[in-house]
């Protein structure tokens, strides 16, 4: 029996959320986190247990015996932990910024661990397992992440986690189920969809599914306190801007399923505005974006427009965007 690689020392979990803990083998073996201890039983090469919520705090271990062995995972807090996903500006790196490196700080209470990207370009990688940030790596932190977790470590002096699971220039329709578009009766020819779909080097996780299957799938079920979500740009078609807010509303109720948490606060950050795309299709998509925040539960639209640079796709500054987002988490997560 092993642990899911998301499962290492210097990890963070989620305050008031259920414990998950989790992996793959056969056999059994017993789980213990600060006091409480629970036995597990593999099931088709399986396993996974679920310990009581608990409050901020740490540092703390878990121990993991097994066949003999035992594991033992340290500096553990119970804070707050966020997914970071969608496409290029939140895979957008300090080092690409306008923020200036000198100016980061490390903080031993801002972590991050990294799934594994299929494009194969990031420095944080479950191999690393989870990285306190440090000033010899902080320019390959997502901006967004970086200044966020800054910000909220600031505010609630609590441990703040962030998980990357990201791809630049992928669709909203890699992120959800195979399938999930025949079901919401979403059928749109080649031709109609935006670019990106076509484009030869990123055809490998623009399909139906693919980094549902290959990225979401590796944190899952794992609590969190919040999804960060920006995403959009690479569905800017008029035809799939037409549908972009059923497929958002979709994805949201699939990942808040299958994370097993009906309630799990969204951030939606709006694409921002671009100049050489000023048309009807890009709107649609911010309009659509700010639909959803307004009418689901436990989730907010957080504007950029007004914060970021219009003459790129990617903007260079995320200073005041970030600083949004943690309002928004602040909002949502309590």
């Amino acid at each position: 029996m092993k642990l899911n690689a998301i499962f290492t020392s210097n990890m963070v979990f989620a305050a008031n959320k259920p414990i998950r803990i989790y992996g793959e083998g056969d056999g059994s073996g017993e789980v213990c986190f600060v006091g409480h201890c629970a036995r597990v039983e593999a099931v088709n090469a399986k396993w996974f247990v679920e310990l009581p919520k608990m409050g901020y705090g740490g540092p703390f271990e878990l121990k993991f015996v097994t066949d003999g062995q035992e594991i033992l995972l340290e500096d553990i807090y119970v804070g707050e932990i966020y997914l970071l996903s969608g496409q290029s500006n939140i895979q957008f790196k300090i080092r690409e910024s306008r923020f200036p490196i000198e100016q980061c700080e490390a903080n031993d209470m801002m972590r991050v661990y990294g799934t594994e990207c299929m494009q194969k370009v990031e420095r944080f990688t479950p191999k690393d397992g989870w990285m306190k940030c440090a000033l010899e790596d902080v320019g390959e932190w997502s901006a967004i992440g970086y200044h966020m977790a800054r910000e909220l470590v600031k505010r609630k002096n609590v441990a703040i986690g962030v998980v990357n699971c990201y791809q630049g220039a992928s669709v909203i329709q890699s992120w959800m189920p195979k399938g999930a578009q025949e079901k919401l009766g979403i059928s749109i020819p080649p031709e109609d969809l935006y670019e990106t779909h076509n484009i030869e080097a990123f055809k490998i996780w623009n399909y139906d599914g693919a980094l549902y299957d290959y990225a979401f799938s590796q944190v899952v079920p794992f609590s969190f306190s919040g999804v960060v979500w920006y995403q959009g740009e690479s569905n800017s078609s008029l035809a799939e801007a037409r549908v972009h807010e059923i497929q958002l509303e979709e994805l949201i109720n699939i990942w808040r399923a299958d994370l097993m948490d009906a309630s799990l606060p969204f951030v939606i950050v709006q694409i921002a505005n671009y100049s050489a795309r000023d048309d009807e299709a890009w709107h649609m998509i911010q309009d659509a974006q700010t639909r959803v925040g307004n009418k689901m539960s436990n989730t907010k639209t957080v504007v950029s427009a007004d914060v970021c640079e219009d003459h790129t796709v990617h903007p260079k500054t995320k200073t005041i965007l970030s600083k949004r987002i943690a309002d928004a988490a602040c909002e949502l997560v309590k």
